[in-house]
């Protein structure tokens, strides 16, 4: 099938503020239907861990009476690893493997979503993003937003970068190649390697949307790739001289110990005159938390994305937004430790107790 394209990066500061959901919205969920159906989320890495305790809890839920199965596809495979996703009534199910490798990234997750919904096959459900939505997608879309996470350039705590703090002005110079080296921004002597996340990251393209307001790949400068929030990937080589990006969540919690630790020594960056001087990071191992303020404009929600095409749009609904009592647990506040665990902000409740956003 023809995949639809998403045009996100031709977005720039594109982020749609959405209200508070109302209690009335739960409504239209009739909840448990007798059908033992899977739901299945692919996409962002940045979200992978927290979906992953969000649908461990849903599959234990006293709720779920029929029961219905979620089931979280990692971004990547290790080498020879397979992931198998069980078939129901309206798909017959997959492996994921080397060769039929999942969505790496929000925006390959945004494509398996559009694929499964206009095929009508069941497939995928739930994309994970932690990009909002913008004017390129379809209206069949629902971005539940569930927390705040923000993004920040990293660098070895042992290399040329050590204790630097960049101004936004440095950081985009660094990214469009008119700064080269590390001394020009108080470091020490060495070319800085520039590296940016894989293609279909949704960490990426709001990095370069809001953060730097331009595509690096456009600029006269060499950039490298590594997987998302995971510095293991670039070269040891590169390290100690490489520039790259994080999620605050991810540093968080991979400095707490509470998923893989992946940081390769990296520390997280202030950055400077983007709404928030201070660092996006505080406190030590097993208790760093994030610091950034709402205002940094690194801040970003993170959501959840279903289509109403799907058929199984009301169980997918039921896990990440709402079930026939009201906001789901997840939208009514329960998992706010599970969030802050995994080293996300949650949001404030609105009205009738709602702590998610729809768009």
């Amino acid at each position: 099938m023809k995949r639809t394209r998403i045009a996100r990066f031709s977005v720039v500061a594109a982020a749609v503020t959405a209200g508070l959901l109302s209690p009335g919205t739960a409504g239209a969920v009739p909840g448990p239907n007798t059908l033992q159906e899977v739901v299945t989320a692919v996409g962002a890495g940045t979200t992978f861990e927290v979906t992953s305790a969000i649908f461990a809890a849903a599959n234990g839920s006293p709720a779920n009476t029929d029961p219905d199965t979620y089931v979280n596809v990692p971004p990547v495979l290790a080498p020879g690893q397979t992931f198998p996703v069980p078939g129901d009534l309206f798909d017959p199910g997959a492996i994921y493997r080397s060769a039929n490798p999942p969505p790496n990234g929000a925006i390959a997750g945004y494509h398996a979503l559009i694929d499964s919904a206009a095929g009508g096959n069941g497939a995928i459900e739930v994309a994970r993003s932690d990009f909002p939505r913008t004017f390129s997608d379809p209206s069949t879309f629902e971005f539940y937003g569930f927390a705040r996470d923000a993004v920040s350039w990293a660098a070895s705590s042992t290399g040329a970068g050590a204790g630097v703090t960049l101004t936004r002005t440095q950081l985009r110079g660094i990214y469009d190649g008119t700064i080269t080296n590390w001394n020009q921004v108080g470091g020490t002597n060495a070319p800085i390697a520039v590296y940016l996340p894989q293609t279909g990251s949704g960490t990426l393209a709001y990095f370069v949307n809001i953060v730097l307001g331009f595509d690096p790949t456009t600029k006269p400068v060499s950039v490298k790739r590594y997987q998302e929030n995971d510095a293991t990937t670039i070269p040891a080589a590169d390290r100690p001289a490489a520039i790259a990006l994080y999620s605050v969540a991810q540093w968080v919690a991979q400095g707490n110990g509470v998923v893989n630790d992946k940081r390769a020594g990296f520390f997280e960056g202030t950055l400077t005159g983007a709404g928030s001087d201070g660092a996006p990071v505080s406190g030590t191992a097993p208790n760093y938390a994030p610091a950034y303020t709402d205002g940094f404009l690194g801040g970003r929600g993170i959501y959840h994305v279903i289509d109403t095409r799907s058929p199984s749009y009301e169980a997918a609904l039921n896990a990440i937004g709402f079930d026939l009592n009201g906001p789901s647990p997840l939208c009514g506040g329960r998992y706010a430790h599970i969030l802050t665990q995994h080293g996300f902000k949650p949001l404030p409740p609105g009205p009738g107790g709602v702590t998610c956003t729809r768009s």
